[in-house]
This record gives C-alpha cells, sequence and structure tokens, in this order.
C-alpha cells in the first residue's frame, strides 16, 4: 500500500470513529498532492465542520457539489449545497447562503424537479416570514424524498421542521408529534453527527420555546449531554457543537450546577463570537448573562446581555430581572413592558409572562400584573403542560400576596411548588417556598415559614444564589428581630435589610412593597427603637445579633 493509500486508510477510519481533528489533517495531507475522490472530499467538508474548520469545509463543499453536478447526481450535489448554505447562514454571510440556494436552485431547474434538501432550506425562509403553512407543503414532499432515498438526515430534519412549523402556527399537538418522531432517528443514532446537532439544538428549542414542555426538553437535553460524552473533547468548538455547549449548560444550570453552566456558556460564547457561528452567538451570551444574574454578578450579567442584544438576541426578560434584583424598578419595569408592547405571538408573549408579573408587582402596578395573570392562564389552558400550569400558579400565588390575600395564596403556591420539584427545578422550587412562607407568616403559621424559609436558604446556599441567600436569611431572622421592642413581622424584615445596607428603594424591590410604604415602616422603626437614622438602626440590629444570624 503507498503512503498515499496509507494515510487515506487512516483518515477514513479517523472519520468513522468520530476523531474529526485527525481525519481532516489526513484528507487534507492527502488531498494537497493527490486530490481527493468526491466521496472522500464530503468526508473531509463533514470533518472539517465538526471540527471548526470552516474555509476548509467552504472549498470541500464546492468542489465536491461542482463534481456531483458533472457527475448527474443531483440529489448528492443537493446535499452538498445545502450543507454549505447552512456554514454560511451560521456565519451570518446571508448573501452567500441565498447565493448557493439559488446556484442549487439553477442546477435543479435543468432536471425539472426540486430536491429535498433545496425544499428544506427553502422552508426555512417561510418561518422568517410567517409563512407555516407554506412551510409545511415544501417539507412533506422534502419528508418522502427522504423515506424514498433512505436519507435518514434528509427525513428527520424535514420531519422536525413540519413539526416546528406546526407548533409556530399553534398546533402544540400536531407539533410535539412530529418533533418526536424526528428524535427518536436522533437519539437512536441513526443521522450524522452534523445533523444531530443541529436537530438536537433545534428540539430544545422547539420544545421549550414554542410549546413551553420543559418535561420533554429536559428529556432531550439529558439525551444531549450522553451523546456529547461519546465525542473527542476538541471537537466541540465547532459552531454546530458549540451551540450544543449552551443546551448543555442550560440543563447543569436549571439542576443545579451553576458554576459548571457558566463554564461552559463562557467556552461556548468565546467559540461561536470568535468562529464561524455569529448566529448563534446572541442566544449564548443571553443565557451566559442569566446565569450570571443568578449568580448575583450583576455588572458581568449587564455586560453579557449587552453583547447579546448587540448580536440581534432579545435581553427580556432576564435584563429586567436583572434590574429588579439591583432596586432599578422602573427601568425593569419600563423594558419589560416594552418588551410585551412588541411581542405578539402567544408562545413569545408566555415566555415573558411571568417575569412581568414579578416586576409590575415590585411597581406597585398590582391591576397590571393580575391582567398578566389572566393571560398566563389562558396560555397554561392552550400549552396544557406542567410549566405552564406551574408558571400561572405561581403568579396567581404572588398577585394574592400583593393584595394581602395570604390565605388565598396557599393552595396556588403548593400547587407551584409540587410543580417545580416534578421539573427538577431546584432554584424555581426555592424561589417558590420563600412566596409560600411569606403566605405562612402572614396567617400566623410562623412554623410553617420557618420551615419553607430553611429549605429555600439552603437551596440557594448550595446553589451559590447570593442574592436570594440573602433575602431568604433576611426574612429568617425576621422572626427573632419581632422580640426587640415590640417590632411587626413586616418591620423586622426592614431593620434586617437596613442593617445589610439596602436603601429604601431597593428594601421595597426586594418586599414587593412601595417606596411610601418602606418609608412609613422605617419610621415605625425608628419610634419603636428610639433611634434618629438608619445608622443608629442598623447598630442596633447589630448590637442584637440579627446581622450575624442573617448572615449563618
Amino acid at each position: 500500500m503507498s503512503d498515499a493509500a496509507s494515510a487515506l486508510a487512516g483518515a477514513r477510519a479517523a472519520h468513522r470513529g468520530l476523531r474529526w481533528d485527525d481525519a481532516c489533517a489526513g484528507f487534507l495531507a492527502v488531498d494537497a498532492p493527490e486530490g481527493l475522490a468526491v466521496d472522500d472530499l464530503e468526508m473531509l467538508a463533514e470533518c472539517a465542520q465538526l471540527s471548526g474548520r470552516h474555509e476548509a469545509a467552504v472549498s470541500a463543499l464546492d468542489r465536491a457539489f461542482a463534481l456531483r453536478v458533472g457527475e448527474g447526481d443531483l440529489d448528492a450535489a443537493s446535499t452538498d449545497a445545502f450543507w454549505l448554505w447552512q456554514a454560511f447562514l451560521l456565519d451570518g454571510e446571508m448573501a452567500r447562503a441565498n447565493g448557493w440556494l439559488g446556484r442549487l436552485r439553477e442546477v435543479a431547474g435543468g432536471y425539472g424537479t426540486e430536491p429535498g434538501w433545496l425544499l428544506v432550506a427553502t422552508a426555512y425562509g417561510c418561518f422568517a416570514t410567517g409563512r407555516y403553512d407554506d412551510a409545511r407543503a415544501l417539507l412533506a414532499p422534502a419528508r418522502a424524498q427522504g423515506r424514498e432515498r433512505a436519507d435518514v438526515d434528509l427525513e428527520a430534519f424535514a420531519t422536525l421542521l413540519t413539526g416546528r412549523a406546526w407548533l409556530n402556527a399553534g398546533a402544540t399537538q400536531a407539533g410535539l408529534e412530529r418533533l418526536d418522531e424526528a428524535m427518536l432517528r436522533v437519539t437512536a443514532g441513526e443521522t450524522s453527527p452534523r445533523t444531530t446537532a443541529s436537530l438536537f439544538c433545534a428540539s430544545i428549542a422547539n420544545a421549550e420555546m414554542e410549546a413551553h414542555d420543559l418535561a420533554r426538553g429536559q428529556e432531550w437535553e439529558r439525551a444531549l449531554e450522553e451523546w456529547m460524552f461519546t465525542l473527542p473533547v476538541p471537537t466541540l468548538s465547532a459552531p454546530f457543537l458549540a451551540n450544543c455547549r449552551v443546551y448543555r449548560a442550560v440543563l447543569q444550570r436549571r439542576r443545579g450546577d451553576w458554576i459548571a453552566a457558566r463554564r461552559e456558556l463562557v467556552t461556548a460564547v468565546d467559540e461561536l463570537t470568535g468562529g464561524h457561528g455569529a448566529r448563534l452567538a446572541g442566544h449564548a451570551c443571553y443565557e451566559l448573562g442569566e446565569s450570571l444574574r443568578l449568580l448575583g454578578e450583576h455588572a458581568e450579567a449587564e455586560s453579557a446581555y449587552r453583547r447579546a442584544s448587540s448580536l440581534g438576541a432579545a435581553t427580556q426578560p432576564g435584563l429586567g430581572l436583572m434590574h429588579l434584583a439591583r432596586g432599578e424598578v422602573k427601568t425593569a419595569a419600563a423594558g419589560v413592558r416594552r418588551a410585551l408592547s412588541e411581542t405578539e405571538r402567544p408562545q413569545d408573549r408566555c415566555s415573558l409572562l411571568p417575569a412581568y408579573v414579578t416586576i409590575m408587582l415590585a411597581a406597585g402596578e398590582l391591576p397590571e400584573a393580575a391582567a398578566a395573570v389572566d393571560e398566563l392562564g389562558r396560555c397554561a389552558d392552550v400549552f396544557e403542560t406542567t410549566l405552564a400550569r406551574v408558571e400561572h400558579a405561581r403568579a396567581v400565588g404572588e398577585v394574592a400576596l400583593a393584595d394581602d390575600k395570604a390565605s388565598a395564596a396557599l393552595a396556588p403556591l403548593r400547587r407551584a411548588a409540587a410543580g417545580w420539584r416534578e421539573l427538577a427545578a431546584p432554584y424555581e422550587t426555592a424561589v417558590t417556598a420563600v412566596l409560600l412562607a411569606t403566605a405562612c407568616r402572614a396567617v400566623g403559621d410562623e412554623e410553617g415559614a420557618q420551615f419553607e424559609l430553611e429549605a429555600a436558604a439552603a437551596t440557594f446556599a448550595k446553589l451559590g444564589a447570593a442574592p436570594d441567600l440573602a433575602h431568604a436569611r433576611a426574612l429568617l431572622a425576621g422572626s427573632t428581630a419581632r422580640s426587640v421592642h415590640g417590632l411587626t413581622r413586616r418591620e423586622a424584615q426592614v431593620l434586617q435589610l437596613v442593617a445589610a445596607g439596602r436603601t429604601n428603594h431597593m428594601i421595597a424591590t426586594e418586599l414587593l412593597l412601595s417606596d411610601r410604604t418602606v418609608q412609613r415602616h422605617v419610621s415605625n422603626i425608628f419610634a419603636k427603637l428610639g433611634v434618629h437614622s438608619r445608622t443608629q438602626a442598623a447598630t442596633l440590629a447589630i448590637e442584637h445579633d440579627l446581622v450575624r444570624r442573617a448572615r449563618g
């Protein structure tokens, strides 16, 4: 066997073994002096795309397309053109992407037919303009071609996009059925690595954002994570796989591994912004902002949201919740109100409404919050998923608390807590526990409130949720403070936050009160303690060991 033949055999073996860096280097070494056959060029292109070698992939696909057209193999040529189109699409080079679609359409015209991959790419354009019926009409023959040719990639792509078209049109059940059908092929290992990566990300996004089916999305996130563990680590820098990092990080964050999630997202952002994944980078930056916000790293979170915005990604509701956590209630309310006003699709509004309720209550806008709860209820009726029901139940409880109807808040908050546990979402469970504690305390069940707060504080400490932990500990310390000079529960909470250095505005945000109400509580505290300044009140709190208790 010649040296070239041996090197080629090694490259093919590396390709089969998913060692894409090695395979790519091997194919390129043979290609330089000898020139690769079209089958090997297509393997080179796949390995180059999966190892982040954009220019090598584009060159190999360009040459393979020309050879396939020369052979009269339209099906294979259309496959090469599709992956070229997607490479430029992910890089944000729309003119070159559309140019390849036009070139393929021209070649196909000579055969009097439209190949399946051309139909799939054309359907993407229908999604951008809201023509979901047209998308399904294009995808039906694409699916049929995939079955006839035994092209699992084509069939799975067309099937999943058909599901997306149904979901976008509001037909949730029909959409999920098609997603499930496509993902059976993916999770069974029947699709190529490029298609596997693309469809994992697409299925998770569609399940969670379009159908609000968190349980289904989590199932596919776990399958994605298992698949990624089988891959060589260096390959994860390619746009296809760096985007997979983002979805794996979201799963890590949701189940409580916040530090690992932040680390994964930092890497994904660097790879997508520094490589050829500009179209995917905005979402990665937003999710990084979400992780940083939850950890209390607000300056860094704001930078990530700003970067996401510059890349064309939406920044609400995360940005609004960050402003709320910093006590910037007016800014938070203006941002989330603007976002909701310009959002029309029910799927998208449903994603904004839970945070909108929280922020409106902090701004003292109870009627607006109540209207949003009613809309959330309609969303829950439409989507019929655990996530939609749980978010509605918690919002009902929040509004009841703000309306001084603590007894009415208890049942929906219990349902919400149970739902978040079912979804394996420890942070959301703990946030709901704090609300439950507030309701318990308001109806005189101090022991119940203590149990809820202790559980919430333990979860926040484990997660690294610094702002939430401080709030839970302040509420826990409030029961001790009541024995000092006859303070009410609320006054004890306010005193604890004053001692922690919070301004009245920040206290109002944390306790969902108006600034005027907080000022009244502060005045009452001064009168009962016999002090005349916030410094004196804080000193008394420290002398009574309240600050130490709050910090544990």
